[in-house]
């Protein structure tokens, strides 16, 4: 009787040590994605770049919407195109090979834009304006306006990312009479044409207009990638966004033995005249400049100097040309040349880095940053010192 009752006994022992077996198993999966999650937080610095665009937009933790870096705190406004809120401290940015933090100050009390600088001091020198180049995607202390600012000018940083010519006029309208500088600089870009279109069909100014097709838009995390760091990158790893524009989408080579990445799609937009929306953001963009001419010069009796940046691929165009073309870089630097020539047409103080990148790039110099498109510590330096000189030999400040 014993017998048979331990013979009946046997496949549910068997089958209880399957199961014992199992529980480990997934407890021991469970521990490892649990480690998995935490370490991709806690060494989120020390991983790749692209690894930390592929998983920036997760959530920190399950119970909050923080996302392990936050996105840009943008508001869309009339006015500027964007602005963001005045008080952050600290706000983390992660954009590709760029790290920094900023704060943000408001030019003086209640007005809504936030922007990064020290506050003003009276009276004030100068005032800068423009994109993320002039923002500075740098520490504050490497920002070329911080490093203009050591020559004992007072310096005042009104410059917001996203923004382009059209919205920078409108702040600048703002901004300049009350604070009364001695001299406005302004930094243009060549995407400044894309956002003069933006801000118009914000304004209701305009419909749509072709222009060159852009890449598929990136989407957040979905679903459980939205809390899982590992499942977003077996996400994006199985199942890559979806390609559909003719260009190619980047290209990475080296240069004295450091790589760099440029993206084909990243302003296609901006690349050629061809497109109607490209046109229409120029001919607004030029407006607009001519007006802040008229504004600072004219009406206020200040000076205005034009920063027209140009590309990494028009900087490094020599490495870059066996394997992007030269057509395309011809289009690359197509809006900025015209600019240039207006410049001179006009009799307006433009600085053209272009010639000074080149020569410092074949000293070591890097310029850019090796996989983002804006100007790294180096680049900020020495646009500084550009900047320095320029404001001295033409006595904009005497």
């Amino acid at each position: 009787m014993e017998s048979s009752e331990m013979r009946a006994l046997q496949p549910e022992r068997k089958a209880n040590k399957v199961l014992r077996r199992l529980v480990l198993v997934a407890v021991g999966i469970g521990m490892a994605w649990l480690l998995a999650e935490i370490l991709l937080r806690v060494a989120f610095e020390a991983l790749p770049p692209k690894v930390q665009g592929d998983i920036q937009q997760v959530r920190r933790v399950p119970w909050s919407d923080e996302t392990i870096v936050p996105v840009m705190p943008f508001t869309i406004d009339r006015d500027f195109q964007v602005r963001m809120p005045v008080g952050l401290k600290d706000y983390p940015v992660r954009w590709s090979d760029a790290r920094f933090a900023f704060e943000t100050i408001s030019a003086w009390e209640n007005h809504r834009a936030g922007l990064r600088s020290e506050p003003p001091v009276y009276p004030l020198d100068i005032i800068t304006f423009g994109d993320s180049f002039t923002f500075c995607w740098v520490k504050w202390e490497a920002c070329y306006v911080k490093l203009i600012s050591a020559e004992g000018w007072h310096t005042f940083n009104a410059a917001i990312p996203g923004t382009g010519t059209t919205g920078q006029l409108a702040l600048i309208s703002e901004l300049v009479p009350a604070m009364k500088p001695r001299l406005v600089i302004w930094q243009w870009y060549n995407n400044d044409l894309s956002d003069n279109y933006d801000l118009a069909r914000i304004r209701g100014e305009v419909g749509e207009l072709e222009t060159a097709p852009a890449d598929d838009p990136v989407l957040p995390p979905q679903g459980l990638a939205q809390y899982s760091a590992v499942i977003q990158l077996l996400s994006v790893t199985l199942n890559p966004p979806r390609r559909s524009t003719p260009y190619q989408h980047f290209w990475e080579v080296r240069y004295q033995g450091r790589p760099l990445l440029v993206h084909s799609n990243e302003y296609p937009y901006a690349t050629t005249f061809v497109y109607p929306r490209t046109q229409y953001g120029w001919e607004r963009g030029l407006a607009a400049q001519e007006e802040g001419h008229r504004l600072i010069r004219d009406q206020l009796g200040a000076k205005l100097m034009l920063i027209i940046l140009p590309t990494k691929e028009e900087v490094y165009a020599k490495v870059l040309e066996p394997v992007i073309g030269k057509p395309y870089l011809d289009q690359m630097a197509e809006s900025r040349e015209k600019l240039l020539a207006t410049c001179v047409e006009k009799g307006w103080y433009c600085l053209d880095p272009l010639p000074a990148f080149r020569e410092a790039i074949t000293k070591g110099e890097t310029i850019y940053y090796a996989f983002d498109s804006h100007l790294d510590e180096s680049g900020n330096q020495i646009l500084a010192v550009l900047v320095k000189d320029f404001i001295k030999q033409h006595q904009l400040l005497e």
